[in-house]
C-alpha cells in the first residue's frame, strides 16, 4: 500500500476522533508546526526512518519532542501509534492528507486554475462562485498562469482536471489528423 494511502487511513481515523471532540482545528494547527520537524531531508525525519537506531532511542526522542511542544492527548496518541508502527517519518504525509480531509468534512474543495495570462479579479469571483455553484462546496481557489498553454485555462478541482487549454485542443486535434479521423475540416474547395 502507498504511503499516501497510508496517511490517508490514519488522516481520517484521526479526523474522526478530532470533530467527535471538537478539536480539529487545533489538531490540524499541532500536525502543520510538527510536521515542520519532520520535512523531507531534515534530520529528525531521517533519524525515525532510520532501522539502525532502537525504538527506545526514538520514544525518548519522541517524548522530548512531547515535551517540548505540549500538544493534545490527541495528537500525542497519534505521535505514539505512528511511532510504534515505524511511520513516523511519514507525519508531513498525515498532515497534509488530514488537512485534506478537515476541508472536505468542512465542505471546503481546493481549487487550481492555470491560464495563460492572469485573470482579473472581476473572473476570478465568478469562477469561484460558478465552482461553488457547481460543487456545493466552498471553492479554495488558487491561480497560475502558464503562457505555454495559449489561451483558455486548465482547471484542477480536487482530483478532476478539466483542460479547456487552446494547447490542449490543437494536440488533439494534431492527433486527429495524424491517425486520420474525420475531424469535419475539408481541404480544398467546394465539391
Amino acid at each position: 500500500m502507498s504511503t499516501i494511502a497510508v496517511a490517508r487511513r490514519y488522516a481520517e481515523a484521526l479526523a474522526d476522533v478530532a470533530f467527535a471532540g471538537n478539536q480539529a482545528e487545533i489538531i490540524e494547527q499541532e500536525l502543520r508546526e510538527l510536521a515542520t520537524m519532520f520535512r523531507p531531508g531534515s534530520e529528525l525525519r531521517g533519524l525515525f526512518a532510520n532501522p539502525i537506531i532502537s525504538q527506545a532511542d526514538k520514544r525518548k526522542i519522541l517524548k522530548s519532542i512531547i515535551d517540548r511542544t505540549h500538544p493534545t492527548a490527541t495528537t500525542v496518541n497519534l505521535l505514539n501509534l505512528l511511532l510504534a508502527h515505524y511511520r513516523l517519518h511519514n507525519l508531513t504525509v498525515v498532515e497534509e492528507q488530514f488537512h485534506k480531509e478537515v476541508n472536505k468534512r468542512n465542505g471546503i474543495m481546493p481549487a487550481e486554475v492555470t491560464t495563460a495570462a492572469p485573470m482579473g479579479l472581476a473572473e476570478q469571483e465568478k469562477l469561484a462562485r460558478r465552482l461553488e455553484e457547481m460543487t456545493g462546496s466552498t471553492i479554495l481557489m488558487q491561480f497560475k498562469t502558464d503562457p505555454s498553454l495559449i489561451g483558455g485555462a486548465v482547471t484542477r478541482l480536487g482530483s478532476v482536471v478539466y483542460d479547456g487549454s487552446i494547447r490542449t485542443q490543437l494536440e488533439t486535434l494534431k492527433n486527429k489528423l495524424k491517425v486520420g479521423e474525420d475531424t469535419g475540416l475539408r481541404v480544398g474547395g467546394p465539391e
